[in-house]
């Protein structure tokens, strides 16, 4: 095979943020799949904006990469964020006339707004099948963000996004509830759903690392643990009353939130020190931490807000099933994760209504640890079934193929 893929996409490796290392990834797999890849890429650090990767070309794992110039704004700026995808955007388009020939284009959504540069893109490589793989949803993002109307935003907006994803050839979402939304702006532009795998895939459950579920959760029977990004995507205020409700009960249940974002002072803030099943923890550099963080647990906490049900399907919940575990999900029954975790029996979801009957179910497992080894092998059964890297990666090179075949 000798067909050639070119991803365009903000963050690509060493950088270490999910979208970098799942493009990088995806790129690798196609690689080792037989296709010719390259990668039109940045030069600077998402996390520190001071620091820049060298060289400006070069081939990582069989994948030929170009590393454009970003400036050294900060990431974590809204204004510094859309500036630096603008300025991305743009350089795409200047460059994209004098790069050859490709079979197929891979356009990533970071940076926000991508997919200005598609109608462009479609006018210099008219031969070229073009593929937008979706994992957040702009502008919808900023609007659910926003504490201002931006109805007006909408409207003009609106039209401009329906041409930019009409000169696409497919769009790959992450969760069928992402693909409703697109479904809105162009319902003929194929559609297909492609989730983000885990970056740990253990080939069997792994018992519990000792030490780190005693440092995170003392002495409990049963361990829940958030791990990741607490942002403006995220809540956890049913979270806290099922923790507070099984304190109250006396239950052997233990509570850890490890990661960051701009919510997470805030969670910290709301829990009290009769809180005493609740514990917090810092977030985590290796995967070798994150292996034995994954194991201490017995159940991952998952949360997304209503308002953002298919604009964002969160990555850890995948992490969670590739290591065997339970998922507690907090959110819309519309979401993805809520469809799938009710489907394939891989845990629980939490809704104002049913705080103390999951509690109870909580409490049975705690006093019954074979429940929780059924959910658990279950979970990493479905994984290996339905969202392994390989099963996805796979999924991608045969849409390619059929694509460019048609």
């Amino acid at each position: 095979m000798n067909n050639k893929i070119l991803i365009l996409n903000h963050l690509f490796w060493p950088d270490k943020i999910n979208t970098a290392r799942h493009i990088s990834e995806l790129s690798e797999e196609l690689v080792n799949r037989g296709w010719d890849v390259t990668a039109l890429i940045t030069n600077r650090s998402y996390v520190d904006s001071s620091k820049k990767f060298y060289p400006k070309k070069g081939v990582w794992k069989g994948v030929k990469y170009y590393r454009i110039y970003v400036p050294p704004l900060n990431q974590k700026k809204n204004i510094s964020r859309l500036l630096t995808a603008f300025w991305i955007t743009l350089n795409w388009i200047l460059l994209i006339p004098f790069f050859g020939k490709y079979d197929a284009i891979i356009i990533g959504t970071n940076p926000p707004f991508s997919y200005l540069s598609i109608p462009f893109i479609r006018f210099f490589k008219r031969k070229s099948k073009i593929f937008m793989w979706a994992f957040d949803l702009y502008p919808e993002a900023i609007f659910v963000s926003s504490k201002t109307n931006l109805k007006f935003f909408k409207k003009i907006l609106t039209p401009i996004i329906k041409f930019c994803y009409k000169q696409l050839d497919v769009i790959v979402d992450i969760g069928p509830c992402m693909k409703s939304i697109y479904e809105d702006y162009n319902k003929k532009v194929e559609k297909v759903t492609l989730p983000p795998w885990s970056f740990v895939e253990p080939k069997s459950i792994k018992d519990p690392h000792k030490k780190t579920r005693e440092l995170l959760f003392k002495k409990s029977k049963l361990t829940l643990l958030y791990t990741g990004t607490i942002g403006n995507a995220h809540e956890f205020d049913l979270f806290l009353d099922l923790a507070r409700y099984l304190r109250l009960k006396k239950a052997s249940v233990g509570f850890c939130f490890a990661g960051f974002g701009n919510r997470f002072e805030d969670l910290k803030y709301q829990v009290k020190p009769d809180d005493t099943n609740i514990t917090f923890a810092s977030f985590v550099e290796t995967d070798r931490e994150l292996e034995e963080r994954l194991s201490s647990a017995d159940i991952m906490l998952i949360s997304l807000k209503q308002s953002w049900t298919g604009i964002s399907v969160p990555s850890k919940y995948f992490s969670a099933l590739a290591n065997g575990k339970a998922v507690l999900f907090l959110g819309s029954t519309k979401s993805a994760l809520s469809i799938w975790t009710k489907e394939y029996n891989l845990g629980f979801v939490l809704e104002k209504d049913n705080v103390q009957i999951i509690g109870n179910k909580l409490i049975d497992i705690s006093g019954n640890m074979n429940m929780i080894s059924d959910l658990k092998n279950n979970s990493i059964n479905i994984y290996n079934e339905k969202f392994s890297k390989k099963k996805i990666c796979d999924g991608w090179s045969e849409l390619i193929i059929k694509t460019i075949d048609n």
